[in-house]
């Protein structure tokens, strides 16, 4: 997979990862900041099957977290250095990292999540869903972590005592792949059934939806209070309290990989580079400027571009029902062992 994130610093506003290669965006250069995927000595090399490259980015005050398709979890300090290696349990879907004990979220495709330190020990398990977990997101508090999965669901838990389920938000017909807050109240997601829809936490309900002809890949806030969001070849901008109100919108030649936004900048890495737009106060996208390769061996051809999942289809596949069940017991399983954990603390 190849994407771009924005830090949670102003030197680097971004990091870029294409294959197993993590690049830092910094004064209008690509600069190379660490090669991952690194199998830890003393994981068997069956535990880490498959490709090594880069699947997720966060950051926190600690430093940067990685995690890669084989299933190697990864920390490195700003300059670069690897602080820790470990191996998730299952390939991981999304990482973050919480603004309110820097612990680092994984969820992965067996449908669970778990934090670890920023140090990758003291694993924990938080939460499981029936169905691949898609995208993560934990609130400004960080007192909620919102997960959504491949059966249309939004669930919103405490953190980190994630078995008190705050609500469901269910509205979607298809698989759900980007949430984002958009204020202490409100969440926007986008799903494969094409819309945009906004969620008010108060009353766990769906306020506004915006459908879309196309499916979006990617859903951002701006601080000015609006979306950007993209579809495999546009990006737009609009605004958070009525999506149907588009501001701006531009056609990115080469197709749209991945996007993040850092303060007034969008940054959208294509399959031949990387473009910085910025954002006027109105909201308007200005002209592109194409980043330079501040080193002379950025591997696009190992860019390995994700795809959304199909849309889904009638259940037919014998031993759904079996599967299902044995996942809800191991749910309600690690759920009552974290309770009792926490009741025994």
């Amino acid at each position: 997979m190849a994407l771009v994130h924005a830090t949670c610093r102003e030197d680097p506003p971004f990091l870029v990862a294409i294959g197993t290669e993590l690049y830092k965006l910094s004064g209008g250069e690509l600069k190379r900041f660490a090669t991952c995927g690194q199998v830890p000595e003393s994981v068997e090399g069956k535990e880490c099957e498959g490709a090594a490259f880069i699947s997720g980015v966060a950051s926190g005050r600690d430093g940067v977290v990685t995690s890669s398709n084989n299933k190697v979890l990864e920390t490195w300090s700003w300059s670069g250095e690897r602080l820790a290696s470990s191996v998730a349990v299952k390939r991981p879907t999304a990482v973050q990292v919480s603004p309110s004990d820097g612990k680092v979220i994984v969820s992965d495709k067996a449908g669970d999540a778990y934090s670890y330190t920023f140090q990758l020990t003291d694993r924990q398990y938080l939460l499981g869903h029936v169905s691949v977990v898609m995208d993560c997101l934990m609130s400004r508090d960080g007192k909620y972590l919102v997960t959504c999965d491949r059966d249309e669901k939004i669930r919103v838990s405490h953190y980190p005592n994630c078995y008190n389920v705050q609500s469901y938000l269910m509205g979607h017909t298809e698989f759900v792949h980007g949430v984002v807050q958009t204020s202490d109240t409100t969440l926007a997601s986008i799903g494969g059934d094409c819309t945009l829809k906004l969620w008010d936490l108060t009353s766990d309900t769906c306020t506004s939806t915006h459908n879309s002809s196309v499916p979006y890949t990617s859903i951002s806030y701006l601080p000015s209070s609006s979306l950007l969001l993209s579809t495999a070849d546009t990006l737009s901008i609009h605004s958070a309290d009525n999506p149907n109100n588009q501001v701006s919108m531009v056609t990115i030649p080469g197709g749209i990989v991945s996007t993040a936004v850092s303060g007034s900048t969008v940054a959208v890495l294509t399959q031949s580079g990387v473009l910085l737009y910025s954002i006027s106060s109105e909201g308007v996208l200005g002209e592109a400027l194409k980043v330079e390769e501040g080193v002379e061996d950025v591997k696009w051809s190992e860019m390995v571009v994700s795809k959304q999942p199909e849309r889904k289809k009638p259940a037919g596949v014998k031993g759904f029902q079996a599967y299902f069940e044995r996942k809800r017991k191991r749910i309600e399983d690690e759920t009552a062992k974290a309770e009792a954990k926490v009741a025994a603390s």
